[in-house]
């Protein structure tokens, strides 16, 4: 085989691969944010009710895996990625968890008690001005190291796929 045409067949490769992870990211979860002050956790989907908990429903792909960033207010991100993700509140007793289960995979958040649906977009626990705060996100039980305080956390995303510009 001549160099032309392996060039070209290396091309084409490239290109059908390019192809192909535009088209596959493109269908997936938009990411879940999850905002300070009473803990908001927002998705672009539909928040729908489940047995013990909240069911991240949106039509598109789940890669049966969670990526987290988390923005602080200076500019740092610390970032990880797992299952389950907790977060975690400065009231005892409570924290948000966050878990790939079902079929089709879905991203689901517990407990249900604790956490009110203001719309099919939004879950919060908490009201605004009561002090509570998150504090903490753990994956798979070890704490990301993002120095969380009371001022400083921005916002927290939570994606199904590594390839979401909110979780790179």
């Amino acid at each position: 085989m001549d160099k032309k045409k392996v060039i070209v067949a290396a091309v084409v490769v490239v290109a059908v691969a390019v192809v192909i992870f535009i088209v596959t990211s493109s269908d997936d979860e938009a990411p879940i944010r999850v905002r300070n002050g009473s803990m908001t956790i927002e998705t672009d989907g539909t928040w729908q009710e489940e047995a013990g908990g909240w069911s991240n429903e949106t039509g598109k792909d789940h890669h049966n895996e969670l990526w987290v960033r988390v923005d602080l207010t200076d500019g740092n991100t610390c970032k990880g990625n797992g299952h389950p993700v907790h977060i975690e509140y400065s009231v005892a007793g409570f924290k948000a968890i966050l878990n790939p289960a079902g079929n089709p995979v879905r991203t689901k958040v517990a407990p249900k008690a604790g956490l009110d649906r203001e719309t099919n977009q939004r879950l919060r626990h908490g009201n605004s001005g009561d002090g509570g705060y998150i504090t903490g996100v753990r994956i798979n039980g070890t704490l990301l190291s993002c120095n969380i305080t009371q001022n400083n956390l921005r916002v927290i995303n939570i994606c199904s796929s590594g390839s979401v510009a909110d979780c790179q």
